[in-house]
């Protein structure tokens, strides 16, 4: 129920003690202009521009710092703050080079946006800067000081979202500059993690992407598409602006999101450079060193005349992407695993997969599910990072870790065979080789934050009392520790002895590779290793031609007598490996579900309609299993979403011995 009532431009409005005038005027579509705020960043009011007339005070307040009254009267469109907010403008135009023609961000620029809407026509004020520098020192983001406005978006986002903390101001008056490190280039600097959030925030032409700035100003963009990106595990939320039927840039979706609208350089980069790649348009046979086009029916005749003797003998497999969406994925399964009742399927990234459920599996046998989403991070108090470098598994991840630890002030707690990821903001660092040596160290950890005696090692002392402190704890472990399934085992004890318990399950997050591993741990990732088992003579590969495949992967490909690749690029070295081609739609093309580990099952939406001579996968399974005289298989596997479904509270989750495992 609303604490408080209040009045703006003659409209009653019901407000909760403690909201700003400005969000409660937008929450009752009252518009209010703004241009230094913005959504899930901290407001600072230094633009002016939200400024409003309050009944009874002589000054005009900032509508995005003042917390909204019981009984207030409140204006915003009067005489006198219309001058004042013109006024404003011309003094921001005045104080930098912001002359519209020759800046590459004209029609897409918030400046401009509120000049046009203020009728401002002229400026009254001398042009009294000298020129600035133009950042271009960055490979990839150009900064450009002459057009900056000093809103403090980039800084707020950078420090309160990412957490890297590299802008900051330097200088005073007119000549405050926005600068990196204290002091370097942006390409010189240490902290930088290439994100480019920065760029997305800014509402002028200051900070931009090198790549994409010519590409299609948003308001240029034919179409506006939400979706999700695929390159890790976390599925961040993505808006896709299309121009002239091709992805023209990628952004983060919402500021007020736990990821903070922000993608990391995969997304931002990656996913719109391969739309730039040489696409597979029809399906190709090989014919000696080269490829010629041939028709899906031939394609597909071949396909099923190879699978058919390679599966009565048990020597057919098939190798798909974690990228590949729940639909697809069982839509394979079905085919080969339902109707071909053949046991050789798996995924990349199966090793990793079955390290993680050998190491989960005494916990998911009591009920609990073994790990919760990684937007807990930045609820925790005391962070854990074994064997991992989210910066490189799953970038956001990195920055939830960074600005828990940096702006909430959790505790962090390194272990880790090589180098601290995050050296300079770690509480203890404890060094230790991947297999007995970390196993050792987890015990002792373990048995120490039970009761049990403390350890020498002044950093393992440390973590011991951080987590025994700790209200929160969550413990992040990397792929490297699904090499030694033991080891996940003793990082859950730790986190069970930590009283690591979250409403959606235990305090871990594993930082899975693959968009949509638990989707493919679900359907398609087999019990055991197969791809060193000997030759085959028939292998069908699903690539999204996004991601480089692994060595175990590529030396079974190069094994195997007769191979399909299934992907929407002409990829290297699939392409060299491959005996038939086959076109699929692209990330941008492919619409279907990812189970994150956000704990959400998020949708991919189509963003650019399939071009070429394209066949839907359930379409190509369904022929060739008509090929082969078959009926396709409803796919066995449950919705993803019971993946790891919780039949116990984290509460009752109990320690277990390594027996469990080995």
């Amino acid at each position: 129920m609303s604490d408080i009532t209040l009045v703006i431009d003659g409209v009653e409005c019901r407000a909760a003690k403690g909201d700003t005038i400005l969000q409660v005027a937008r929450r009752n579509d009252i518009y209010i202009p703004t241009l230094c705020w913005m959504e899930g960043l901290t407001p600072i009011g230094s633009c002016r521009m939200c400024v409003v007339e309050v009944e009874g005070n002589p000054k005009l307040l900032t509508a995005c710092t003042t917390p909204a009254e019981n009984g207030m009267k409140i204006h915003t469109k009067t005489e006198k703050l219309k001058q004042y907010r013109l006024q404003i403008l011309e003094l921001l135009f005045a104080g930098r080079n912001h002359f519209c023609m020759f800046c590459s961000q004209t029609g897409d620029c918030e400046l401009q946006r509120l000049a046009i809407e203020h009728g401002m026509d002229k400026v009254r004020y001398p042009f009294l800067y000298e020129p600035f520098h133009n950042d271009a020192t960055d490979p990839n983001i150009q900064l450009d000081h002459n057009r900056c406005i000093l809103c403090l978006r980039c800084i707020r986002v950078c420090a309160e979202k990412v957490g890297a903390h590299t802008l900051d101001l330097e200088k005073r008056g007119w000549g405050t500059n926005i600068t990196a490190d204290l002091g370097k280039m942006l390409g010189e600097s240490d902290t930088c993690v290439s994100c480019g959030a920065c760029a997305q925030v800014c509402p002028t032409g200051t900070i931009t992407l090198r790549d994409f700035v010519y590409r299609g100003r948003r308001n240029d963009c034919d179409d506006q598409v939400e979706s999700i990106c695929p390159l890790c595990s976390l599925g961040c939320r993505i808006k896709a602006y299309v121009r002239t039927g091709s992805v023209a840039r990628v952004e983060g979706l919402s500021a007020n999101s736990p990821d903070g609208g922000q993608l990391c350089h995969k997304g931002r980069w990656g996913l719109p450079k391969s739309t730039e790649r040489d696409r597979l348009t029809a399906p190709m046979i090989r014919t000696g060193s080269s490829f010629r086009e041939a028709s899906w029916e031939e394609a597909l005749n071949l396909i099923a005349s190879k699978l058919s003797s390679a599966s009565k003998a048990n020597r057919a497999g098939a190798l798909l992407s974690e990228l590949s969406t729940d639909e697809e994925l069982s839509v394979v399964s079905s085919f080969f695993r339902d109707t071909m009742n053949m046991e050789k399927v798996d995924g990349f990234y199966g090793n990793m997969l079955r390290g993680f459920v050998k190491g989960f599996q005494p916990f998911a046998d009591q009920g609990i599910r073994p790990f919760t989403g990684a937007h807990n991070i930045l609820e925790s108090d005391a962070i854990v990072v074994i064997g991992a470098n989210p910066q490189e598994e799953a970038p956001v991840a990195a920055s939830y870790i960074r600005v828990s630890t940096i702006i909430e002030r959790a505790k962090l707690i390194n272990l880790s065979a090589g180098k601290n990821p995050f050296d300079g903001i770690t509480d203890a660092d404890i060094r230790a080789a991947l297999g007995g040596e970390m196993e050792k160290v987890l015990v002792s950890l373990k048995e120490a934050v039970e009761g049990g005696d403390e350890p020498k090692d002044p950093g393992m002392k440390e973590a011991v009392r951080i987590l025994r402190e700790a209200k929160k704890p969550v413990f992040v472990i990397g792929s490297s520790l699904a090499e030694h399934p033991a080891l996940v085992t003793e990082a859950l004890n730790l986190a069970v002895a930590s009283k690591a318990f979250f409403n959606d399950g235990l305090g871990v997050v594993p930082m899975l590779r693959g968009g949509n591993c638990l989707g493919a741990l679900n359907t398609v990732i087999g019990e055991s290793d197969w791809l060193g088992d000997g030759e085959l003579d028939f292998l069908y590969v699903l690539s999204t031609g996004m991601v480089d495949e692994d060595k175990r992967s590529l030396e079974a490909m190069t094994r195997a007598r007769f191979v399909v690749v299934h992907t929407p690029f002409m990829v290297h070295p699939l392409v060299n490996m491959a005996d038939v081609l086959l076109p699929a739609p692209a990330w941008f093309e492919r619409s279907g579900h990812y189970c994150t580990l956000e704990g959400e099952r998020r949708r991919m939406n189509m963003i650019v309609p399939p071009k070429g001579n394209l066949k839907g996968l359930s379409v190509i399974m369904n022929e060739l299993a008509g090929k082969l005289g078959l009926a396709l298989q409803p796919a066995s596997a449950a919705p993803c979403e019971n993946v790891y479904e919780a039949k116990s509270p984290s509460t009752a989750a109990r320690t277990v011995s390594l027996k469990e495992v080995r």
